[in-house]
């Protein structure tokens, strides 16, 4: 199997909150290629570093895809269980199945010029979410024991992009601190730029 390749884009933005603290936003959107029809991407380990990269350790993390066809959830990552997961979704809502959506004679512009029969694909994604809220608490995910945060793929292979937004709550002199970390990088490059990262 292909090696899985993420490619992260963060911006930095701060905001006053209350008088002692301030609230440093930062948004990686992370571009992903799947490999599979149906296929469970493993994000928690990127979050994480995002985490320690950027100094964040109180706060919230939001996870959320900008497809209709591909959805965040949080579970266990026991590669059985993983394919009980994929066979469930599989017979809930078979690709075979008559869908009108599916009938591009009756569907009304716009049509995408690379547009699949995914009616399957997107009602699995009814069953499913779009994002997922985690607290982020001692600088690392407040995740239970097994618990992972997938990007779950419905109709791939296919170019995927997510977003983590990071809410990070801190004294007014350490935001200040990690703002100007995110400008230079920490040593004098662009900061963006720095924390392109690749996990596989």
């Amino acid at each position: 199997m292909p090696e899985k390749v993420f490619t992260a884009r963060t911006t930095f933005r701060t905001r006053a909150s209350h008088e002692r603290h301030s609230v440093v936003l930062s948004d990686s959107i992370l571009d992903i290629a799947t490999v599979e029809p149906i296929q469970f991407v493993d994000l928690t380990d990127y979050i994480n570093m995002h985490l320690s990269v950027n100094a964040v350790e109180s706060g919230t993390v939001t996870v959320f895809s900008q497809h209709t066809t591909a959805a965040i959830k949080i579970n266990e990552a026991e590669e059985l269980l993983l394919e009980d997961f994929k066979k469930m979704l599989r017979e809930l809502c078979p690709s075979e199945r008559g869908y009108n959506h599916n009938d591009m004679s009756r569907r009304k512009p716009p049509i995408a010029p690379d547009e699949r029969p995914n009616a399957h694909s997107h009602l699995m994604h009814l069953l499913l979410s779009t994002s997922e809220t985690i607290p982020v608490i001692d600088g690392r995910l407040a995740l239970g024991t097994w618990q992972r945060v997938f990007l779950v793929e419905l109709d791939g292979p296919r170019e995927r992009q997510v977003v983590i937004r990071c809410e990070a709550y801190h004294p007014h002199e350490k935001a200040e601190a990690v703002a100007l970390h995110a400008v230079d990088g920490g040593n004098g490059r662009n900061g963006a730029a720095h924390r392109s990262a690749q996990l596989k």
